[in-house]
C-alpha cells in the first residue's frame, strides 16, 4: 500500500487513508491490496468478489463498492447507475464515517451475491 500512497499528493493520500480506515474500521479479516491500480479489499481472500476500492481521479477520491447495487442505503450516500458498481465520495464518506462502515459490513454480508 506505501507504494500506492507515495504515488497521490498529500490531501488525496489523506483522503485514500481515512476511507481505508474506514472499510477495516467494519471488523477483521479485511484484507488489502493494490489491485486494478487501486487500493481494494476483500475478505476470505476472494478477489474475485473484492468488496470495495479507494479511487483516485482528478476530480475526487472515492470508495467504490463492487456491488453497492445490492446494499441498502439509508444515507443516501451511495452514486452510479452501472449494473453493481456504486461509489462514495470523500466529502459524503467524512460526514457520514458509520454509514459509510455500515456499508462495508453490508457489502462483506453480499460479497458473492449476483442481482436477480
Amino acid at each position: 500500500m506505501a507504494d500506492w500512497l507515495d504515488r497521490l499528493g498529500p490531501e488525496q493520500r489523506e483522503q485514500a487513508q481515512w476511507l481505508a480506515g474506514r472499510v477495516h474500521a467494519a471488523g477483521p479479516g479485511i484484507a488489502e491490496a493494490v489491485r486494478w491500480r487501486r487500493l481494494t479489499f476483500t475478505v476470505h481472500d476472494d478477489w474475485h468478489h473484492w468488496l470495495s476500492a479507494v479511487a483516485v481521479t482528478k476530480p475526487a477520491v472515492s470508495l467504490v463498492f463492487h456491488k453497492g447495487a445490492l446494499l441498502a442505503d439509508p444515507a443516501g450516500l451511495l452514486e452510479g447507475d452501472a449494473r453493481y458498481v456504486r461509489r462514495v465520495r470523500f466529502e459524503c464518506a467524512a460526514a457520514h464515517p458509520e454509514a459509510v462502515t455500515a456499508l462495508v459490513r453490508e457489502a462483506i454480508a453480499h460479497q458473492t451475491d449476483l442481482l436477480p
